[in-house]
């Protein structure tokens, strides 16, 4: 055969091209996803960070308020403030108060103003002399808004990036509503620069801008965004060509801060990915070419191993065991062959099992039913009636005989339920004229079922075992009952007797053999060969399967019922061929 034309031959040159071909698409769709994930990455991490720097700057100004609040709302500064002369020792008190702050706040410088003294100015870093206040920019803007607290920017240039901000605090009497002075604390923000600029090594520039759009800091870039960005108060990220640009307005200071981080920045590891990308891609080609010629090889051993076997069994070598070489998909091939050949063999076994067992049951049936000990009692009981003069009952009992033994003796695989009842009828006749009525039987039974077409010996082994074993020491009032029912599909038979019943001992071992069988029915038929429930059941189990059950119910000194649902199979059905 040409080996171009050979299945594996095509399938190995199939998946070379599909393995090149979807290790190249990888390698592009790789390449966009991680681009795509780097740009989603960074404008989130942009995001947060820009939610970071705002919590920042909202914790500042918070931390500021409450130093004022503490000062402002302060008795001895109040009354400091409202007294006209300065003594020295309220001085020594207020220049403490400003060292404290100074030494653990830095950034910040106090300055108290007293109403009234328009001239004076306490602070420790500025001259109490100055010229008059009231001619400043914040407290004419105090007087303007009538504001408690008001903030004071400066506005940042090329050559004067950084500001200071300052926040005015007017200071109230605490008895009345009387101005008593005003607190000023300028804040050095030269920290934000370093926080801004070195908080994350990426950020390429960062701007500050006021409500009405003037610049109060940038660092290394001036970034400006419309006013219409800021309209939702929220923020967000934006890209143009070279950056990717973070924004966000402050609550407290309503400032607009913009942060620009350089794509090429945050793209750089993402192109150094591209070579190993394109080397891993050679590598897996030239590990595929490599390989193809030993994959190749191993579907064919396992190919010649699967065919081997085949023809062995086309031999008829039917016990045959094929070993995979290798684990792949076509040992999955022979592990389903050789579980087929094990299921031919065992169907095959359970064929010759049914024939032996049907033939063995017959012989075993016409043994225990016409045995010499049974035959005896019979004869006795007939010469018994005879010699008292009871023709009737004698011309009865061997009217019953002789239908017993012609039942008996007729080979076929199956019968009908009414030949079935009509043995157990003859059987119950002969045992009652024995026994001299020592117990009675009741038939309930639909007559659909009488038709249907049931295993030989089905029911009178269990019928002789309740007469023989439960009613054995029934004198009086023994009762025996037999139920048959059609529940749709199924014949439910029931057989009911009020004897000795089982103990509670015997009744679960029952129970324990009837399910332990009921799996592998064959491996416990030499075991219950005599006719009996095991017998029965296991003969039922083979011709039925599944859609046969078994249930015994039983008290002791109550009495046992026996419980078989068996499918429904009417005489002329072509079903009984398969029974």
């Amino acid at each position: 055969m040409n080996k171009n034309k050979t299945i594996t031959y095509r399938f190995m040159r199939y998946l070379i091209c599909i393995i090149i071909l979807s290790n190249c698409l990888t390698f592009f769709c790789q390449y966009f996803i991680i681009q795509n994930n780097m740009k989603n990455q960074s404008m989130e991490m942009g995001k947060n960070l820009m939610e970071s720097n705002l919590s920042m700057i909202e914790q500042y100004f918070r931390d500021v308020d409450n130093i004022a609040y503490s000062l402002i709302y302060n008795r001895d500064i109040v009354r400091f403030l409202k007294n006209d002369v300065d003594r020295a020792d309220d001085l020594k008190w207020l220049d403490g108060v400003e060292s404290l702050y100074f030494n653990s706040r830095s950034d910040l410088r106090l300055s108290f103003y007293k109403d009234g003294k328009y001239n004076n100015i306490y602070s420790l870093l500025i001259k109490r002399d100055v010229s008059d206040y009231r001619y400043e920019k914040w407290y004419q803007e105090m007087l303007w808004t009538g504001k408690e607290r008001i903030l004071i920017s400066g506005t940042a240039t090329k050559n004067e990036p950084d500001f200071i901000h300052s926040i005015i605090y007017r200071i109230d009497d605490l008895y009345g509503n009387d101005v008593v002075g005003y607190l000023k604390i300028d804040m050095d923000l030269k920290y934000l620069k370093e926080i801004f600029g070195h908080d994350y090594s990426r950020i390429a520039g960062t701007s500050i801008t006021d409500e009405e759009g003037k610049m109060l800091f940038w660092d290394k870039l001036i970034i400006e965004l419309d006013d219409s960005v800021y309209n939702s108060r929220e923020h967000g990220v934006l890209e143009t060509e070279e950056y990717l640009i973070s924004y966000g307005t402050s609550e407290n200071t309503g400032w607009h801060i913009c942060m620009a981080m350089s794509k090429a920045e945050l793209f750089r590891n993402h192109y150094k990915l591209i070579p190993v990308l394109f080397g891993l891609l050679l590598a897996i080609l030239a590990a595929t070419a490599r390989i193809s010629n030993r994959f190749l090889n191993i579907i064919t051993v396992n190919f010649k191993r699967l065919s081997e076997g085949m023809k062995l069994v086309k031999q008829g070598k039917l016990h045959v065991t094929i070993e995979p070489e290798i684990s792949d998909e076509i040992s999955l091939l022979i592990q389903e062959f050789n579980e087929m050949m094990q299921k031919v063999n065992s169907l095959m076994e359970t064929v010759e099992a049914k024939q032996i067992l049907l033939k063995e049951t017959e012989i075993k049936a016409l043994q225990q039913q016409i045995n010499p000990h049974f035959m005896h009692n019979i004869m006795e009981t007939i010469i018994g009636l005879a010699s008292e003069g009871m023709d009737e009952e004698v011309i009865q009992m061997s009217e019953c005989m002789s239908d017993m033994l012609r039942y008996n003796t007729r080979m076929n695989d199956v019968t009908t339920l009414r030949e079935e009842m009509e043995q157990i009828r003859n059987y119950v006749q002969v045992l009652k004229i024995r026994f001299q009525d020592r117990f009675e039987v009741y038939y309930d039974y639909d007559e659909e079922c009488l038709d249907c077409i049931i295993v030989k010996f089905m029911l009178q082994p269990l019928v002789e075992n309740s007469l023989t074993h439960g009613l054995s020491e029934t004198w009086k009032d023994g009762m025996l009952r037999i139920r048959i029912v059609r529940e749709e599909d199924l014949i439910s038979v029931m057989i009911f007797d009020n004897g000795v019943g089982f103990s509670e001992e015997r009744l679960e071992e029952m129970r324990r053999q009837l399910e332990i069988t009921t799996e592998r029915p064959l491996d416990y038929i030499n075991q219950y060969k005599s006719l009996g429930i095991m017998n029965v059941h296991l003969r039922l189990r083979l011709y039925y399967g599944e859609k046969y059950s078994i249930e015994i119910f039983s008290k002791p000194g109550r009495g046992t019922c026996i419980s078989i649902k068996i499918p429904y199979i009417k005489e002329n059905n072509e079903d009984r061929a398969d029974v």
